[in-house]
């Protein structure tokens, strides 16, 4: 069996969460009725393992958003988003 499918949706977002913010990265999770998009602030491009966990997850589409923004600390930071169907 899949480890995604036998865990609660709230386990595996808390567990993709850790592991991004463990990497330096920001995460936004914003859920509607359909989907449930996820955005991370980066400063370096998201390697393939990160990409690749969101994919096994359900997070099949993503873009790059072509604006920066800068955190609190003042880094330059990129947005990359995903989205998962509910």
């Amino acid at each position: 069996m899949n480890k995604s499918n036998s865990e609660p949706t709230s386990t595996l977002l808390a567990r993709i969460l850790v592991m991004l913010a463990k990497r330096g990265h920001e995460a936004e999770l914003k859920p509607d009725q359909f989907y449930m998009d996820l955005i991370l602030g980066h400063i370096q491009p998201l390697s393939p393992e990160i990409i690749g966990a969101l994919r096994e997850n359900g997070f099949n589409s993503n873009f790059l958003d072509e604006v920066t923004y800068t955190d609190t600390a003042g880094a330059i930071r990129y947005r990359s988003h995903f989205r998962r169907p509910h």
